[in-house]
């Protein structure tokens, strides 16, 4: 690869990881709310959404692996 090459290849910005984690701990304030206030169909909810939440990180961490974007 030449010179040129190397300045052009750019590393993924990071951002995206620090949303999902964000949105992650939001979830668990959520499920705590919910259980607090016993709204246990909401409380399931922000479950399941928390665990699609952990899903589209790692596969978007495996996906930046594989592409050397980290």
């Amino acid at each position: 690869m030449t010179f040129r090459g190397l300045l052009m290849e750019k590393k993924k910005s990071k951002a995206v990881f620090l949303i999902l984690a964000v949105l992650a701990v939001l979830m668990m304030v959520a499920f705590s709310v919910f259980i607090a206030e016993e709204m246990i169909i909401l409380a399931v909810l922000s479950v399941i959404v928390f665990i699609a939440i952990f899903g589209i990180g790692f596969t978007l961490k495996k996906k930046y692996r594989e592409n050397d974007w980290l």
